[in-house]
């Protein structure tokens, strides 16, 4: 999936798979994947089912964090990112749109749920300090949208240590165009890109039980 012209300039190297695997789901909440909530949102189907077959997989291998991006009903959080997307404003949190996707496999039991403002999930939240914590050496990624918070998200973990591994299957875009041009960008440059059926094969054959589960 490599860009020829990347791996001609020395973008060829691989990414070494970890043992101790966290699951980043990024966004996947009514806001983003329910068109009737928000002019935000897009049809997220196919990735939501597609996540949830991850989550179960990561079940006692690691921990599943979701963030969900909101702003308080001033909108005094919200920075400049608002001069460039209006709609923003109507994530408010405590409201439908910064709800989580009702069909996600999420466990108040053992999940985290982080709440950001901004496109990184590590960006101005506690994200970095929980993968240390649990000595995270491989963030599996999902959510939306590819060429936004989940790339803004991918390069912020490679970054901070945390080898990104994007499931292509797990992440969607409102722009086809945006879509595959990111994924193949994030190939080349800042994460290992899988079908489904590979990670899930990875996942089936690691046994280190996550600290947080």
């Amino acid at each position: 999936m490599r860009d020829d012209a990347n791996v001609r300039s020395g973008f060829n190297g691989t990414l070494v798979q970890g043992r101790k695997p966290a699951l980043l789901v990024i966004d996947f909440q009514r806001g983003f994947t329910e068109t009737a909530v928000s002019p935000l949102a897009s049809d997220c189907s196919s990735a939501v089912t597609a996540t949830n077959a991850l989550i179960d997989a990561m079940r006692g291998i690691g921990p599943v964090i979701f963030s969900v991006v909101g702003y308080s009903a001033n909108m005094a959080d919200l920075g400049c990112w608002g001069q460039k997307c209006g709609s923003l404003s109507s994530l408010v949190r405590g409201t439908p749109p910064c709800e989580l996707d009702p069909r996600l496999h999420y466990d108040a039991a053992v999940d985290l749920i982080l709440e950001k403002t901004q496109a990184s999930a590590f960006f101005g939240t506690a994200l970095a300090g929980i993968l240390a914590s649990a000595r995270c050496d491989m963030l599996i990624v999902a959510g939306c949208t590819t060429s936004g918070c989940v790339r803004a998200s991918v390069v912020d973990a490679m970054q901070y240590g945390f080898p990104p591994f994007v499931v292509r299957d797990c992440v969607t875009d409102r722009s086809a165009a945006q879509h595959e041009s990111n994924l193949i960008d994030m190939s080349s440059k800042y994460a290992e890109v899988f079908q489904l059926d590979a990670m899930l094969g990875i996942l089936n054959d690691m046994v280190t039980p996550s600290a947080l589960n």
